[in-house]
């Protein structure tokens, strides 16, 4: 039986090398974890002894394929009770966060299948994040951060990332959330804002908060 701490780290784990698939450092560990860095390495050394992560002391850590399988089958619960929480229960995108938290380690697979069922089998979560199947594959859903887009370009929000509540809060309440569009009206240079519309509104965004949103191309008729 595994611990709720032992998900966590696994989860933690494979969001951050979920992009470039290197090794997630121990301070980044720490910071995604609010625990202290000594704790991370000995946790890190006991998860490799298991068999669920490679561990090195000057890199950090990823996944091997079994704590991999393990970490997707903690999210695919985590987002299907997202889902189930905005769509049945009236929360916001912004409020489901911790609640899922809670409840993924604690609920089967049986009842995760059933509520996966009874919303109709989605394939992404209230951010627009995809649900991993049971056997583990991810839908490929062809986004990419908005930081890469090109001024001019007009696009649809495809995912905004729930990491940081209070980010999330705030694109929630200037309207950006998944399926809005926007356009890019203009990028300053130097790492400055981005500059979009979005209805009748002119946002100015700053790159850090652009980095948690995900968009792609509007199909033309």
């Amino acid at each position: 039986m595994l611990t709720e701490a032992t998900e966590m780290y696994l989860i933690t784990i494979y969001r951050l090398t979920l992009n470039d698939n290197t090794y997630a450092h121990t301070k980044e560990i720490a910071q995604g974890l609010n625990v202290s860095l000594p704790s991370v390495s000995e946790q890190l050394k006991k998860l490799s002894e298991r068999g669920y992560v490679n561990y090195e002391w000057r890199q950090g850590a990823n996944l091997t394929d079994e704590g991999e399988h393990i970490a997707l089958s903690v999210l695919r619960k985590h987002r299907i009770i997202e889902t189930f929480l905005v769509k049945m229960a009236g929360y916001a995108i912004d409020e489901v966060h911790e609640e899922a938290c809670r409840l993924e380690h604690v609920v089967s697979d049986r009842l995760t299948d059933r509520l996966h069922r009874m919303l109709g089998n989605p394939v992404v979560d209230p951010h627009g994040h995809p649900i991993p199947g049971k056997d583990g594959k991810i839908p490929d859903l062809s986004c990419f951060p908005l930081g890469v887009a090109k001024a001019g370009q007009k696009l649809v929000v495809n995912q905004v990332s729930d990491w940081d509540k209070d980010v999330l809060s705030y694109l929630k309440r200037i309207g950006i959330v998944p399926d809005s569009v926007i356009t890019i009206m203009e990028i300053a240079p130097f790492d400055g804002p981005l500059t979009i519309e979005l209805g009748d509104k002119t946002v100015a965004l700053s790159r850090t908060v652009s980095k948690n949103i995900s968009v792609r191309q509007i199909e033309e008729d």
